[in-house]
């Protein structure tokens, strides 16, 4: 077994690997061929982390459609068995896509009356008529500067199972475009609190101290409101220090879910995953403020999605790499 000394010095050469050569390489060529060696490089290296888990993470498959290039958030269905739903960051229409623990695509539905700026997350909760419904976050904002966040929401369709590379339509989606009451944030990781509305974003930052901002509760389709702020998390360093692209991916805030029954609340990492209680009677921000642990996750190139099974017993994770893997790992 690694000790954490151990895994913090081969953490820090993976680091170097990151950043040093591909910076250096002077030609297309070069970068190219600079790119491929890190890549390998890397999964022997996660491949050999994840065998170190105390809770196995189990590769289920690769996704099988390669349009699924970014595989950005990940919410397990309500309505159908053995579905989950996903979605690629900015570059993809309005896509969202519901894939099976096979790797197949059953179904692409486009989001009627939304875009995808910069899909980030993803998540099931109730809608206005108490049915299932998707909620999806725009909210990626790399440059800080964007006037155009929003929240969306869509009834969650009902998937023919029996069929794959279906291609369908969601019938026209609410927006909740927001700003933020201070000034403006990358944001990648959606909570819902399915059973009290409970609406809750988290910010990616740079430092680690990600803000936690709360929607009003009931949302009102095409107001555009000022959050408020609710929390702040700070996720801190255990394996590297400073400010290599490695020692940041630690402390960003990449993804998050909450469980089916409301009890727990997750928000991962590029490295590790958090998780609170949700003790009775308690919100979702009041819990954030409590201890979290450390819920271990398999280290993947760009990994920025999770959630829970319905069970609340394992979490499911993709990455933004392809070959996209979707991996499942049971909860300690």
């Amino acid at each position: 077994m690694h000790t954490r000394l151990s895994w913090r010095i081969e953490l820090l050469l993976a680091s170097l690997l990151l950043s040093s050569p591909l910076a250096n390489a002077q030609t297309s060529e070069a970068k190219k061929e600079v790119k491929g060696v890190l890549k390998a490089s890397f999964r022997a290296f996660a491949n050999a982390y994840n065998q170190q888990l105390t809770a196995q993470p189990r590769l289920l498959t690769n996704l099988q459609d390669r349009r699924i290039n970014e595989s950005s958030g990940l919410a397990y269905s309500t309505y159908n068995r053995d579905v989950l739903w996903t979605h690629n960051d900015s570059g993809d229409d309005a896509f969202l896509f519901a894939v099976d623990r096979n790797g197949r695509t059953l179904a692409r539905y486009k989001v009627l009356g939304a875009k995808n700026i910069d899909w980030e997350d993803i998540a099931t909760g109730r809608g206005a008529n108490g049915k299932s419904a998707l909620y999806i976050l725009d909210g990626g904002d790399n440059n800080k500067r964007r006037e155009d966040t929003t929240l969306y929401r869509v009834d969650e369709p009902l998937v023919d199972t029996s069929k794959t590379m279906q291609e369908r339509t969601v019938p026209a989606s609410e927006a909740f475009p927001f700003r933020y009451p201070d000034r403006h944030h990358d944001c990648e990781t959606l909570l819902i609190h399915s059973k009290t509305g409970e609406t809750l974003i988290v910010t990616k930052e740079d430092d680690g101290r990600s803000g936690v901002y709360a929607f009003p509760n009931p949302l009102h389709p095409n107001e555009k409101v000022t959050l408020k702020k609710v929390g702040e998390i700070v996720f801190s360093n255990v394996y590297l220090r400073g400010d290599t692209v490695f020692a940041k991916g630690e402390r960003m805030a990449t993804g998050g879910s909450v469980s089916f029954d409301g009890t727990r609340v997750i928000i991962r990492t590029y490295t590790r995953a958090f998780e609170w209680t949700v003790k009775p009677g308690q919100t979702l921000a009041e819990a954030l403020k409590g201890e979290s642990r450390v819920q271990r996750i398999p280290l993947t190139i760009q990994g920025e999605s999770i959630c829970y099974s319905p069970d609340g017993k394992s979490l499911f994770a993709t990455s933004e790499r392809l070959p996209t893997p979707l991996y499942e790992t049971p909860i300690k």
